[in-house]
């Protein structure tokens, strides 16, 4: 594996990980092949033509029975809601000021760590830190994490799906951990052009709902999936069978956007995920800090 590790790099240096293991840990095993997912820098997969590329290029170091597989990364986004409180009369900055100078400091702290990675880890107490630290006027700061998968849909294709956050999630009885981004869906062979979006019902269920005109939540389907909060894992219509088609979404390229708290404040995930801390992605405010004196 880390002679493949190796060979990728230099093959291809463009990348910001490399994961590769042999078909005889899966079950059942595949022998006599080697997987190998990458992760391109500034994107978030390889092209086919890329892929092709470098199975050419490492032809000449393969065992002749050896097949060699490309895989995409699972990819596992954090991203921080946090507020940000400075103390006004120890710096001239304004409130965007200090948020630029939180995800300038936030994004050098992630090129230095060990987070975003195959199998990558963050400290709550250190991203904490690092915010106190991006400027001399923030006393403190109120920050969240949140996990967010990528999910692309077949469109017009009935299917179910499994998206797996490899952490806990967070058990609260009065609110939902888990939102999406819009959708429309084809049902009885009608497409709707009402956006849904699915959450969990706190309870171990998921359904769809959509906003009436007066911006009012409208539940539509109470069996939509489940959510198991101890393992992170989410299914889609496998309840009585019920396939999922869906029509549209409001992102780009079929793309549904998911994301769920955690449980823990540190989040780890195994070797074969790609942890990233989006923080372009993130919601980061700064405000003064009234409990200062005098502020």
């Amino acid at each position: 594996a880390s002679d493949y590790d190796s060979l990728v790099r230099d093959i291809y240096p463009a990348v910001d990980d490399i994961y590769v293991y042999g078909g005889d840990t899966l079950v059942p095993p595949q022998y006599g092949r080697v997987y190998i997912s990458v992760k391109p820098s500034n994107s978030e997969y390889l092209s086919n033509i890329t892929k092709n590329y470098i199975k050419q290029s490492l032809d000449p170091y393969r065992v002749a029975s050896l097949d060699i597989v490309f895989v995409d990364p699972q990819i596992l986004y954090i991203e921080l809601v946090s507020m940000v409180y400075y103390n006004n009369f120890r710096t001239l900055k304004d409130n965007a000021a200090i948020v630029s100078s939180v995800k300038e400091t936030l994004e050098t702290y992630k090129s230095a760590s060990s987070i975003s990675k195959f199998g990558g880890s963050i400290k709550y107490s250190k991203i904490v830190g690092a915010i106190d630290a991006s400027d001399e006027a923030i006393t403190r700061n109120n920050t969240n994490l949140r996990m967010r998968r990528n999910i692309e849909v077949r469109l017009n294709s009935p299917a179910t799906y499994e998206i797996c956050f490899e952490n806990p999630l967070k058990i609260d009885c009065n609110n939902a951990v888990v939102n999406s981004t819009g959708f429309t869906l084809t049902i009885n062979g009608v497409t709707s052009p009402i956006i849904h979006y699915f959450k969990d019902d706190t309870k171990g269920g998921i359904y769809t709902y959509h906003y009436d005109e007066e911006g009012e939540i409208i539940i539509d389907n109470k069996l939509f999936g489940t959510v198991d909060y101890d393992t992170g894992e989410i299914e889609l219509g496998y309840l009585k069978g019920q396939d999922i088609t869906f029509a549209t979404t409001v992102e780009k390229n079929g793309l549904i956007k998911v994301t769920a708290i955690p449980r823990d404040n540190d989040i780890t995930v195994i070797r074969s995920v790609y942890m990233d801390l989006d923080i372009a992605s993130s919601v980061i405010e700064a405000t003064e800090d009234k409990q200062i004196s005098g502020s």
